[in-house]
């Protein structure tokens, strides 16, 4: 809208009035000058004949001020139209500048946020939830996948109106998710139907909800794909060129905090499990027991204890050497999470070759029968030592909570000591206190 000023006129005087000057000087002339002689009125003819043309000059000169005027009002008025224009442009960059600042502002937020925290697990929720506060929209979805070493993706934080949906469905990434992991590219989609790089009869198939346009970034650090980070939503066109980078900034700074988070995740791991058999240590087993302990107490709820030895280890050692053991015991402890997957066990190297698990808020007659249930399992299966095909058995020993006692550290005590029963009864069996 332009600034538009009234074109400054000046108002018309009466000029018929300025005519009474000049012929009241005429008739008053007439009347005093004698009436036979007619030369005696030249000189007072002069006076009104002067007046009138002075007028008239008065008058050229005005409306030429009044011309020029105008054109100096004009060419003002084309002056303050342009500057306002201009005004116009700059109050825009000045906004756009301001949005892209405050989006920098957030940024650096984030980035804090990020240097806070080091749990993978928060650092994903924070990224997921951030992510959508700043370039969301009312029915999108925000999707982080991560990669494992074969590139496959799996769903690992999401956060949206509609998120819900993505845990149960695309666990494994879709179409557009895995061309980004490909291409380590960032991906604009506006509309998924008539995008030149997908098949529309592909993209149905493959991705089991509604998505008519996205925006993904790479997660990337040290030029290894770590991920990938996205937004779709059921409406199309609902992104640009701008948010896109503004995606993979974000997607820069999350791939350092993921990494990050990764690498101390890595590392408190091997503060708490055995390098040997992946299972955690013997000091951290007792942790969980005592954590398991007291929310059993709180629920009143059971909680049962098995305690696991190899039979005849040390000669698999003496026979085979302390390689063919070390071999022995990254099997077994394999075969233990298989046997147990489906149940809730924490599981542990309690020392040597003895194996210490806890069954939050299983029975004791329970934790008997997934007992044998292990004990028969690893019992069938057979290892290659030195070229041989061998097997392995073990001796359980369990005890339970509320009957056998109530205090943590004697659980144990009594679960060994069923274990030292089993083997004066022969091994390869389980025994309860």
């Amino acid at each position: 809208m332009r600034c538009v000023s009234p074109t400054l006129y000046p108002p018309k005087k009466n000029r018929p009035f300025l005519l009474i000057l000049p012929l009241f000087t005429l008739l008053l002339s007439l009347y005093l000058g004698p009436r036979n002689n007619p030369s005696f009125l030249l000189p007072y003819l002069s006076i009104p004949v002067g007046t009138i043309v002075l007028f008239f000059v008065f008058l050229e000169q005005k409306n030429k001020k009044e011309q020029g005027l105008n054109s100096e009002i004009e060419d003002l008025q084309g002056r303050i139209n342009i500057l306002y224009d201009q005004l116009q442009i700059e109050e825009t960059k000045n906004k756009a500048l301001h949005l892209k600042l405050k989006k920098y502002d957030n940024l650096a937020l984030l980035t804090e946020k990020f240097n806070q925290n080091l749990s993978l697990d928060d650092a994903l929720k924070l990224l997921a939830k951030e992510c959508f506060q700043l370039l969301g929209q009312e029915k999108s979805t925000c999707l982080i996948y991560l990669s494992d070493s074969y590139s496959e993706l799996s769903l690992a934080g999401s956060y949206g109106p509609a998120a819900d949906d993505s845990v149960i469905k695309d666990k494994k990434g879709d179409i557009f998710s895995q061309w980004a992991l490909a291409h380590t590219q960032p991906l604009l989609v506006e509309d998924t139907s008539s995008d030149f790089r997908f098949d529309k009869q592909t993209v149905k198939k493959t991705s089991q909800r509604k998505i008519s346009s996205l925006i993904s970034s790479c997660l990337i650090s040290q030029n290894r794909p770590l991920g990938i980070l996205r937004l779709d939503s059921p409406e199309k066109k609902l992104w640009t060129l701008e948010d896109l980078r503004l995606l993979n900034t974000i997607a820069d700074i999350a791939s350092i905090a993921i990494d990050n988070a990764k690498c101390y995740q890595n590392i408190k791991e091997l503060a708490i499990k055995d390098s040997l058999t992946g299972l955690y240590t013997h000091t951290h087993i007792l942790e969980r027991l005592d954590e398991e302990f007291k929310r059993c107490l709180a629920d009143e709820n059971s909680l049962s204890v098995l305690m696991l030895d190899i039979d005849f280890f040390k000669k698999y050692n003496d026979r085979y050497g302390h390689l063919a053991g070390d071999i022995v015991l990254k099997n077994l402890s394999l075969w233990l999470k298989d046997a147990l997957k489906t149940q809730d066990a924490i599981i542990g190297r309690f020392g040597g070759e003895e194996f210490l698990v806890i069954l939050p808020a299983a029975s004791k007659q329970e934790a008997f029968s997934l007992a044998e249930n292990t004990r028969a399992f690893i019992q069938a299966k057979t290892i290659n030592l030195r070229r041989n095909k061998t097997g392995i058995t073990v001796s359980i020993g369990a005890a339970g909570f509320p009957q056998d006692t109530d205090i943590a550290g004697d659980l144990i005590n009594k679960a060994d000591t069923a274990l030292y029963k089993a083997k004066r009864l022969g091994r390869n069996r389980v025994c309860l206190f």
